[in-house]
C-alpha cells in the first residue's frame, strides 16, 4: 500500500511530465475504483469503461487534486461522478427507446389494422401460430422484442451474449417468413 508521501512523490513526477507514473497510481487503486463501479453499475463491460474514464479523468485534473487529501477518495468522487453521468445517459436513452418504440407501436397497430381490413384475421392468427412452432429460444427472443426489451436485457434473460440474441433474432426471422410463405415451419 502506497503512503501519502509516495502518492504525493508519483504525482509531482506526473505533473513534472513523467505521465507513465501515473500507472503506478492505476495498479494501486484499480482494484477500489474497479469494485466502487461494479457495485452500482451491474454491465461489466459499462463498468469497466466507467473505470477507465475515471482514470482518465483523474489524469487530467491531477493538477486540482490536494496531496493533503485520500487520493483513493478523490478517485472515488470522481467514479461516483461518472456512474451518475453514465445514469443520466442510459435514461436519456432509455426515454429515447421508449418513445420510438411507442411511435413503432402505433405504425405498426395501424399497419396490422390495414391487413387485417385486407385479408382478415387469418395472416395474424397464421403468424401467431408460427411464433409458436418456433423452438423455445427462438420464441423467447420473438417474445422480449415484442415486450420492447432490447438486446441487453434479453441476452440477461437468456444468460447469452447480445451477439447471441442477435443471430436468434435473425434466425427467428428467417423461420417465420419461410413459414408464413408455405403456412408451416
Amino acid at each position: 500500500m502506497m503512503t501519502q508521501d509516495e502518492i504525493a512523490d508519483v504525482i509531482r513526477k506526473v505533473l513534472a511530465g513523467n505521465a507513465p507514473e501515473f500507472s503506478r497510481l492505476v495498479r494501486e487503486f484499480g482494484l477500489p475504483v474497479r469494485s466502487f463501479i461494479h457495485a452500482r453499475v451491474r454491465n461489466a463491460a459499462d463498468a469497466e469503461d466507467l473505470a477507465q474514464e475515471s482514470f482518465i479523468a483523474a489524469f487530467r485534473g491531477l493538477t486540482k487534486f490536494d496531496t493533503g487529501q485520500s487520493f483513493e477518495a478523490w478517485l472515488i468522487g470522481i467514479a461516483r461522478h461518472r456512474i451518475l453521468g453514465h445514469f443520466r445517459a442510459s435514461e436519456r436513452r432509455y426515454n429515447t427507446h421508449l418513445k420510438f418504440r411507442e411511435e413503432c407501436l402505433v405504425r405498426i397497430t395501424h399497419e396490422l389494422h390495414q391487413i387485417e381490413e385486407e385479408s382478415g384475421q387469418e395472416v395474424l392468427k397464421r403468424l401467431m401460430d408460427c411464433v409458436e412452432k418456433l423452438p423455445i429460444r427462438l420464441r423467447q427472443v420473438i417474445r422480449a422484442r415484442l415486450r420492447g426489451e432490447d438486446g441487453s436485457q434479453t441476452a440477461t434473460l437468456l444468460n447469452a451474449t447480445r451477439g447471441a440474441i442477435y443471430m436468434l433474432q435473425l434466425r427467428a426471422n428467417s423461420h417465420l417468413k419461410e413459414c408464413m410463405m408455405k403456412g408451416a415451419i
